[in-house]
């Protein structure tokens, strides 16, 4: 007794009950917090509720990565290599999977969880193909997949926009309600014929009619064709019709049935400010008076330069004061030249065709430059000519039978004009009954 006495008397006095910390107030190695924010919600749930829960398939939502392929994302969401094989295998007939993007969203389920936690085997795949189109890789009851599709109910409507620009047309058309790819589509189609810089004043008038896809709640779900635009320069009208010729080719053709198309574009990079026009110039870097054979566009570094026109690359490389250097030979003696590039588009060489519009190099300030612009020159045999005043002709000239056509589009594309209000869609269907639906 007296030994226990004595361990007793060494030991510290501790009570119980009277301190306001917890006995154990370590924290614990981990918190679910998820877990501790619905615990008591948990509590709540009936029975039916929670087995409910635990029956439902497991979905997982992956975001396609740069680079990906269909069979990265399904391995990453957790599908095994044979399963998902079996269903990308299952899937490419109703979906091209080298057709998928990065930013899209894939949807990968499971089967119920086997014991209340985890997931079952891999039941689904599916995708936004397009717009108004899912697509489905789905299990079947002997184990194997099938693609399927489902489609959303879409109608088809026609809407009519006009407006006038404060600053730019982009801005104006933008605030009036347009959606941006028919913007887009508008000002790829008037540049042949307009320069953004020099001819758009503050009060000029547009118009634009385009048709779309919306689903059952009016939203739109996707743009369809840009079927007649217009823009009124200063008092000087520029329209254009959307018409399919005999042979199936569709382009945009002027009051006339002329092309709007032009041998060159006026301008080979978007967004471009003149910083230094055709003509006799102080020189920046030799000081003194020069001819300057050709328009500057004030540009960032890296904007895309397109080829002005069809036609055959007579030259692309490093070419002394001009820098990286490309010069292409059209048809009918034209030729167009493109100099001070950052660098040049990857496979363009001497003799390589390309097309009106392709990309064929980056801006930059090689040669002898003081800043980040596209020297451009038009060229007529070995001779340059002003870019902006050299007036190219059309590609196409409708006549017979193809023009007899275009008539009929004309009449047709007027009517609507005239049948619906500015700022107000309808029914595709409508216009042919005569019945008008806002």
């Amino acid at each position: 007794m007296v030994g226990i006495g004595a361990m007793l008397a060494a030991r510290p006095f501790v009570q119980f009950g009277t301190s306001d910390e917890p006995l154990d107030a370590t924290p614990p190695a981990y918190v679910d917090m998820e877990a501790e924010q619905s615990g008591w919600a948990e509590q709540l749930a009936s029975d039916s509720e929670l087995e409910d829960r635990a029956s439902r398939p497991v979905e997982r939502h992956v975001q396609v990565g740069s680079g990906d392929t269909l069979m990265d994302v399904l391995v990453r969401a957790g599908v095994d290599s044979p399963d998902a094989t079996q269903a990308i295998d299952a899937l490419t007939g109703v979906f091209n999977p080298r057709a998928l993007k990065a930013g899209q969203k894939v949807t990968v389920s499971f089967g119920k969880p086997p014991h209340g936690f985890g997931v079952g085997g891999f039941q689904q795949v599916s995708l936004n193909a397009d717009p108004i189109r899912e697509v489905f890789a789905k299990r079947n009851e002997d184990g194997g997949f099938a693609g399927l599709e489902a489609k959303r109910q879409v109608s088809r409507q026609i809407a009519h926009y006009s407006g006038s620009i404060k600053s730019s047309l982009f801005e104006s058309a933008q605030n009036a309600g347009i959606p941006a790819p028919v913007i887009i589509s508008m000002i790829r189609a008037l540049s042949y014929d307009v320069d953004f810089q020099r001819d758009i004043q503050a009060g000029d008038g547009f118009e634009v009619m385009f048709e779309g896809f919306y689903d059952n709640k009016g939203k739109l779900v996707r743009n369809g064709d840009m079927l007649f635009a217009s823009i009124n320069l200063g008092g000087r009208p520029i329209a254009m019709y959307r018409h399919e010729t005999e042979g199936g080719t569709v382009e945009y053709f002027n009051e006339k049935g002329e092309s709007i198309k032009k041998a060159l574009l006026k301008t080979p990079v978007d967004g471009a400010k003149i910083t230094s026009g055709f003509g006799m110039r102080n020189h920046p870097i030799l000081g003194f008076t020069k001819m300057h054979k050709g328009v500057d566009f004030g540009v960032p570094t890296g904007t895309p330069i397109q080829a002005a026109g069809d036609g055959v690359v007579e030259m692309a490389g490093f070419n002394g004061a001009y820098g990286n250097y490309v010069r292409i030979r059209h048809g009918s003696g034209y030729g167009t030249a493109y100099a001070h590039m950052s660098r040049i588009a990857q496979g363009l060489k001497n003799g390589k065709h390309v097309s009106q519009g392709q990309i064929i190099g980056f801006v930059g300030s090689t040669g002898r430059s003081t800043g980040a612009h596209l020297h451009y020159e038009v060229l007529q045999g070995n001779a340059q000519l002003n870019p902006l005043s050299v007036k190219m002709p059309t590609n196409v000239k409708l006549a017979g039978r193809d023009m007899d056509r275009f008539r009929v589009t004309k009449r047709e594309t007027d009517s609507m004009l005239a049948k619906i209000p500015p700022a107000t869609r309808v029914a595709a269907n409508a216009l042919k009954g005569g019945a008008l639906t806002n």
